[in-house]
């Protein structure tokens, strides 16, 4: 598994790639929740918007897309600054969304619209 983050003037860029599982997934969560953190804490400037871009992610089993759900849930509630989903592939997003009772995660079809703060992807 691969995480790069771009900075922009704006936002922070968390692109994963690669597969997750229920041994991985909690690098993953520790990397998201110590990018919030970053951002939350700057005096430089005002907090960045934070965009996963989960597009070439895989996960493996379902027990590791249960903890991870359940870790950026986790991370909703210690933030200010809810981060943002984009290139969600479907039957994650089922999943994410099962898990979501107060409506949490905002899924975007791209980065474009999640930086411009479009319209969330509509569910059926």
């Amino acid at each position: 598994m691969k995480a790069r983050i771009k900075n922009t003037n704006e936002s922070i860029i968390i692109s994963l790639d690669g597969k997750v599982d229920y041994e991985t997934q909690d690098e993953v969560c520790n990397l998201i929740n110590r990018t919030v953190s970053q951002n939350q804490n700057r005096t430089d400037q005002t907090a960045k918007k934070i965009i996963l871009n989960l597009k070439e992610l895989e996960f493996v089993g379902s027990s590791g897309i249960t903890q991870f759900v359940q870790s950026l849930k986790a991370i909703h509630q210690q933030t200010d600054i809810v981060p943002k989903y984009c290139g969600v592939r479907s039957e994650f997003k089922k999943i994410m969304k099962a898990f979501d009772e107060t409506n949490e995660f905002d899924f975007y079809d791209d980065e474009a619209l999640s930086k411009k703060n479009g319209k969330p992807v509509l569910e059926q």
